[in-house]
């Protein structure tokens, strides 16, 4: 297959999710390869330091996507219109018309859905059918019952991409009718994440554990400050997270206020990943935690969660071990220990597939079909 595709990539904006960060890994990963790719975001939210060649390539729908949201999917539509006139409008630039459209993230997702292009795939980056128990267990019924009939609607007879296999046994279970679905793992420039990790940046001098997650309650702070606790481990415990009134209330109820640093959102976390003992992810629910693969890349151990989904295919061999019961701060405390005892052998055929020089071809071979 000859080079220089025309790839757009579809996203709600970049405000510093996981899926966001794919995003960008994906632009990188196809101009590497000699790809010629546009980012179109809903609305202009950026939070990284970009790339000139990455900011001459990001074009913004709105400022601000409430407006449209207001009015639910005519305003989808609205912004269907408005994302279809800048696609042709680059197609028409580039005298090429593109060869290959990934949406990502549901906001996204939801405008695309009234595309008739035939090469738009839809990348799931985490498990719906997760999210919708979530709402029942809390009496969320309605809220439930919406989700449900949402991604129904929105990925019925389309092109969908998995970041884990068991994503696809998740939307099975809610019975969308999509057209086809395949497993792509999101890409990792490796050499790239070691050359951050390497840069020199003012971080906390003595031994520290990690965690660097947003905080959501989907991510579980609160599990994972009850296992800080029990595990009685000496080390500081870092939080890559912003310094929210929930969290700093989190810390302080648990006496955990002079044992506890969060040093917000970095947008070079590397260094602070490399350097840590061990990072810990304590979510219940996930798509393919992209942290997790990037400590393993910088030779970090994790202790995760065996939630669904992903981590129990990025822990394989003897780092399964390490994989935790969901929402048992017991298992994570003990975990912890353990893994901060141990010298872990991170193989390099562990974290292999995750190599972006094995991910790309796969990509391309959704093109014509």
């Amino acid at each position: 297959m000859q080079n220089n595709k025309l790839i757009g990539l579809v996203v709600t904006n970049l405000a510093g999710s996981g899926a966001e960060k794919v995003v960008l890994n994906l632009f990188n990963m196809f101009e590497k390869f000699g790809h010629n790719v546009y980012i179109f975001l809903l609305e202009d939210i950026i939070c990284y330091d970009l790339l000139e060649k990455e900011k001459s390539k990001i074009i913004s729908l709105t400022t601000n996507r409430k407006y449209h949201k207001l009015f639910s999917f005519m305003g989808d539509q609205r912004l269907h219109y408005l994302l279809e006139k800048k696609i042709v409008f680059i197609e028409k630039e580039e005298n090429q018309n593109f060869d290959l459209i990934l949406s990502n993230l549901p906001g996204s997702d939801r405008v695309l859905q009234y595309s008739t292009r035939n090469n738009v795939y839809f990348c799931i980056h985490t498990s719906y059918f997760q999210e919708i128990e979530e709402f029942k267990s809390k009496g969320k019924y309605a809220r439930a019952k919406k989700k449900y009939e949402l991604y129904r609607q929105i990925y019925k007879n389309k092109k969908l991409i998995i970041v884990s296999n068991k994503i696809e046994e998740d939307l099975n279970k809610l019975e969308v009718e999509y057209k086809s679905i395949i497993c792509i793992y999101n890409p990792f420039n490796f050499g790239e994440i070691i050359k951050k990790a390497n840069e020199k940046i003012d971080i906390i001098e003595e031994d520290y554990i990690l965690s660097a997650s947003a905080f959501r309650p989907v991510k579980r702070y609160d599990i994972l400050l009850d296992a800080y606790k029990k595990s009685e481990i000496k080390l500081k415990l870092i939080l890559l997270c912003n310094p929210t009134k929930e969290i700093i209330e989190m810390i302080n109820n648990r006496g955990l206020q002079n044992k506890v640093i969060i040093l917000g959102f970095k947008r070079n976390p590397y260094p602070i990943i490399k350097k840590a003992k061990f990072l810990v992810l304590s979510s219940e629910r996930e798509g393919l935690p992209t942290v997790l693969i990037e400590s393993l890349i910088l030779d970090t151990p994790v202790v995760s969660t065996n939630c669904i989904s992903g981590p129990s295919e990025i822990l394989v061999g003897e780092l399964s071990k390490y994989l935790v019961k969901v929402n048992d701060s017991d298992d994570l405390a003990l975990k912890m220990n353990q893994v901060i005892e141990n010298t872990i052998n991170i193989k390099a055929e562990y974290i292999s597939k995750f190599n972006e020089d094995n991910v790309i071809n796969q990509y391309l071979s959704l093109i014509n079909k």
